[in-house]
């Protein structure tokens, strides 16, 4: 009997079992949500609970690939899914502020180790997903900043902002406020308005969106069947809906705000355009900090601060500013000039 020769690169391939990338099964999702409830980009987005009720309440398919090496999880990516113009492409959800990758904490306390091991998962990740997709444009959680890998194949990296409120110390809180802020949460205590906590029916809600979103002759791209998942869902436990109504009981603000381990998130809001002076939107969000607060949930995420004048309304709290970033890929040409043209005829 002879032994086989094995070559010292054959002997390192048999030591290193390579690195796969497949879609989590619906066995997996526990495995996966366990992974983002460590990750570093984890959040409430990227789990499965929200993959439910993104599917449920579109005709979107949402996606999470995971990076494998033998049945352990190195990293993934959650998109959605999209047919245009016959090509698939990976975007956001509308509602879904965050997807895009997420990594694992690291398990080295040596850059080089720690960079290497990102870099390699980021690079599987990003040519599976160029393989699959003609086009990719995800929002990424702010924490994941080292993009070189993916820059280096060619993806287009764009910053982006939101605003971060602290409301850990309401009184410290209410102190850093700027005046017309202070001044407008009088107002509307004043206004005796009915306002604070409540079940508002996702009908209700969903019509005051609509009043806000086509004030100016916009259109409102928002489907009511995912406003009524995010507002009644049960498997979103960590949510609250703050709302304001008139003397004769119309709804005229209203904030849904979910959250995770992390922080909460300022997901939905929309004020009857008759009432932005009434000061009920600023009364709304100041209880919902202490609420919070109460509930021992550090920050509060403003979700965007990229419309100059929605985030001048937001700068009055006293929040601090965050970079998050925009990935963008195209794999094909002609879908990519298609797509342009249509935005260019419709004045996007």
């Amino acid at each position: 009997w002879i032994k086989p020769r094995i070559s010292k690169k054959q002997m390192m391939n048999y030591e290193k079992p390579a690195m796969c990338v497949r879609e989590i099964t619906e066995r997996e999702t526990s495995l996966w949500d366990a992974f983002i409830q460590d990750s570093p980009q984890g959040s409430l987005f990227a789990s499965s609970i929200w993959k439910n009720v993104i599917e449920r309440a579109t005709s979107s398919k949402q996606r999470i690939f995971a990076v494998w090496k033998n049945d352990k999880i190195l990293g993934g990516a959650v998109l959605t899914e999209k047919k245009q113009i016959g090509k698939l492409a990976a975007l956001n959800a509308l509602l879904s502020p965050y997807l895009g990758f997420a990594l694992p904490p690291s398990a080295s306390s040596k850059i080089s180790e720690r960079m290497s091991a990102e870099h390699e998962t980021l690079k599987t990740l990003a040519e599976f997903l160029e393989k699959q997709y003609a086009q990719i444009d995800i929002n990424n959680y702010p924490t994941l900043i080292d993009l070189r890998p993916l820059i280096e194949r060619g993806w287009s990296v764009r910053p982006r902002y939101t605003y971060l409120l602290d409301v850990s110390e309401p009184e410290k809180l209410w102190a850093g406020f700027d005046g017309n802020i202070r001044q407008a949460i009088k107002k509307g205590e004043k206004a005796g308005f009915q306002h604070g906590e409540m079940n508002c029916p996702p009908s209700e809600i969903y019509e005051l969106l609509q009043q806000t979103l086509t004030k100016n002759g916009g259109k409102n791209p928002i489907e009511e069947s995912l406003v009524r998942e995010i507002a009644t869902a049960p498997e979103i436990q960590n949510r609250v809906i703050f709302g304001a109504r008139a003397d004769d009981n119309q709804l005229i603000s209203v904030i849904i705000c979910v959250w995770d381990r992390r922080r909460a998130y300022y997901l939905l809001a929309a004020n009857n355009p008759k009432h932005l002076s009434s000061g009920a939107s600023s009364l709304l969000i100041w209880e919902l900090a202490q609420h919070l607060a109460s509930l021992g949930i550090p920050e509060l995420d403003f979700i965007g601060a990229n419309i100059p004048g929605i985030a001048r309304f937001k700068e009055g709290f006293n929040p601090r500013l965050e970079t998050y970033y925009r990935l963008e890929r195209w794999t094909s040409l002609p879908f990519r000039a298609v797509k342009k043209a249509g935005q260019k005829i419709l004045g996007r």
